[in-house]
């Protein structure tokens, strides 16, 4: 298996490595703000593009708001990894001065990721299918604990249910379209910029259990509502530990397409 180069905490441990994570903390909170930010633009500008080209009724039909979602998560993703790639072959064709002494291609550095940073190497193996499955009883049982521990404040709402975007009474294709944004789409997009991008930028700088929390809190709050942030907290937390473990993220994928695949069950074929 491969393994990702921590090269700024394997070799400090204890207190050592505690200082070094403490030292790399404003990085990592860039890093944290700049996807969040950058996620959320990405949504805005393919949200308003499409609004003013066809109507917000049509906007809002399955089949568009899959284009929607395929679209703000291609652009998030060409940004936070196409645009530094771009900027920093630009930079070298045009026989700019080494990252020494150009500091904008120094701080554009910081930004670039490789198929190793993003767990794209190889192909998906046996292994990752079996982790998957051997892993999503350990996120079930572990976002059971939380969510029964969290119940007991009254501002939480356990039973609130998810907003996914699209009505909970689809047929047909207008099913099939959901099926492939929330089921599809979403898993492989926010892998590749969670698991991937970011917990690829932040785990260089800090240990394994900062980086997971860290990565799992943002994850978390960016699903809004309490109940789902608390249960893809808890997935987050394994889905770090996946790409952990084996290198790449596709493990991380495919746990992350049982567990809406199996929402997906619950609510559009039983009615849950």
């Amino acid at each position: 298996m491969e393994q990702l180069n921590y090269k700024a905490t394997r070799k400090e441990k204890g207190f050592k490595g505690f200082l070094t994570n403490l030292k790399s903390l404003p990085l990592v909170f860039i890093y944290l703000i700049s996807t969040y930010l950058i996620s959320f633009a990405s949504e805005i500008i393919i949200g308003y593009a499409m609004i003013f080209t066809l109507s917000p009724t049509t906007f809002k039909t399955p089949v568009m708001m899959t284009t929607y979602t395929a679209l703000a998560y291609i652009l998030t993703f060409t940004i936070l990894v196409g645009l530094p790639k771009l900027v920093l072959r630009n930079n070298k064709t045009n026989n700019k001065p080494n990252t020494k002494s150009n500091p904008f291609k120094k701080f554009i550095k910081l930004w670039q990721v490789d198929k190793k940073d993003l767990g794209i190497i190889s192909f998906p193996t046996f292994l990752d299918i079996t982790l998957s499955l051997i892993t999503f009883v350990g996120y079930t049982f572990i976002s059971y604990l939380l969510l029964e521990l969290f119940k007991n404040f009254s501002w939480f709402q356990v039973n609130q249910t998810q907003d996914v975007g699209f009505s909970r009474y689809l047929v047909g294709f207008d099913r099939i379209f959901a099926f492939i944004s929330l089921v599809v789409l979403a898993p492989i997009f926010e892998e590749l910029i969670f698991r991937g991008w970011l917990y690829g930028k932040i785990r260089k700088k800090v240990s394994l259990v900062p980086a997971a929390l860290i990565v799992s809190i943002l994850f978390g709050a960016m699903h809004g509502q309490w109940n789902v942030g608390v249960n893809v907290f808890a997935l987050s937390l394994f889905l770090c530990g996946l790409r952990e473990f084996t290198g790449t993220i596709y493990a991380s994928i495919l746990l992350h397409m049982i567990k809406n695949g199996l929402a997906f069950y619950f609510m559009y074929v039983l009615g849950f």
